[in-house]
């Protein structure tokens, strides 16, 4: 396990060699606490520093909950996973909300207990490379902007694309759109472009890769904006979190921002690219559901090691008459909104003709929102950064 430390939590002594079998380690090579409590204490004291925290089919949800909670305060880095030999069924999202990073259903056989927590390890890897410096806020030039909606229509991939060329006009840099739906992605249709090389293609690169090689891997889509994707496969599997990890360490040294267009859902990739992050932008419309989803997210990112200065919060469709205000939202679930995109038929419009409503509509109420915003995350995270006059142009086709 290359030094790395997991523990296992709860049941028998026969569960910690069941853990080593799962990693393909000796049967001594995890240790074992009985309970929650023995736990807990030994993260509290900070002379143990686990990697993976394992628990035991007999452990609780309840339990569970409150051992990645503490674990997110005490810990961060620290993966929990759970397993469980009766089927999960509708506790998995409840578990995940809680901060459990994974729940191993052994009921489908033990095939998943090696993958969750490979993946777990991974998880750790990122966060503690984030901890040691490898974060763009620790030496690093470029930033990188997650947009994450748990519901569907909000207008995610919308802002995604109109900020990645939003931002390269006002900061006069590159800016990196990485798609990370591997299945059904969009980005790519709101160019009427086709990715010309693959994200595994970008994983695979050589690490201390120049910027021009890391650039030359990408589509470019409008001046300024390299576009980074995989054709829309439903059979594809995903990347895996390092995977993802390496790519966007490679576009943060090769682009001044990237905007990472999330999936809906907490996947491993998705929850690498958030772990990386220097900012995480939640999206919502003016309705009572979309706010609900936003305020889990909220709660369910802070659960699970994002910082609460790193999230951002954007209201779109905030001009809808629909008898709730942004002012009513961020009262209720005790934010600051952000960015405030109004409501136009030009939205529609411009994904209809496969052109930015950023470049056909730049003096629309739409354009002048989103440079709002585009410009407010500029200064919040770069607030020394001078538009440069120089600006190395990437037109599509180019």
């Amino acid at each position: 396990m290359n030094g790395r430390r997991v523990i296992a939590v709860g049941g028998s002594m026969t569960f910690p060699p069941e853990v080593a079998r799962a990693l393909g380690a000796a049967p001594d090579a995890v240790s074992w606490l009985p309970s929650i409590a023995s736990a807990q204490r030994a993260m509290a004291d900070g002379q143990e520093r686990f990697d993976v925290v394992v628990l035991a089919p007999s452990v609780t949800d309840d339990e569970a909950i409150a051992l990645a909670d503490f674990a997110a305060r005490e810990s961060p880095a620290t993966a929990v996973v759970l397993v469980r030999d009766t089927p999960v069924d509708g506790a998995f999202p409840r578990l995940i909300r809680g901060g459990v990073r994974d729940v191993v259903d052994l009921t489908k056989g033990r095939s998943e207990f090696p993958d969750a927590l490979r993946r777990a390890l991974d998880r750790t890897s990122v966060m503690r490379g984030s901890a040691n410096g490898n974060n763009g806020s620790h030496g690093s030039t470029g930033t990188i902007v997650s947009i994450f909606s748990t519901k569907g229509g909000t207008g995610k991939t919308f802002l995604a694309c109109n900020l990645a060329a939003a931002l390269a006009d006002r900061s006069g840099s590159r800016v990196a759109l990485v798609d990370l739906d591997h299945d059904l992605g969009d980005v790519f249709a709101y160019f009427r472009a086709e990715p010309s090389r693959t994200l595994v293609e970008v994983a695979t690169l050589e690490e201390g890769a120049d910027s021009e090689a890391i650039a030359g891997l990408g589509t470019p889509l409008v001046s300024g904006v390299v576009g980074f994707g995989s054709r829309p496969d439903p059979r594809a599997e995903p990347l895996r979190g390092a995977a993802v990890a390496r790519i966007l360490n490679a576009l943060r040294e090769a682009f001044a921002f990237t905007i990472v267009d999330a999936t809906s859902e907490y996947s491993d990739h998705v929850l690498a690219a958030l772990d990386l992050s220097d900012v995480v932008c939640l999206v919502s419309g003016l309705d009572a559901i979309g706010v609900r989803h936003m305020s889990i997210a909220m709660h369910t990112l802070a659960n699970l090691g994002v910082p609460r200065d790193r999230l951002r919060f954007v209201i779109n469709r905030a001009d809808s008459k629909v008898d709730l205000t942004v002012e009513d939202i961020e009262r209720l679930i005790g934010i600051r909104v952000d960015g405030r995109i109004p409501s136009s038929p030009l939205v529609a419009q411009s994904i209809n003709r496969g052109r930015l409503l950023w470049l056909d509509q730049r003096r629309s109420d739409v354009a002048k929102g989103i440079q709002v915003f585009a410009d407010r995350l500029r200064s919040s995270v770069a607030p020394d950064q001078v538009v440069s006059t120089k600006r190395r142009l990437w037109a599509r086709g180019s």
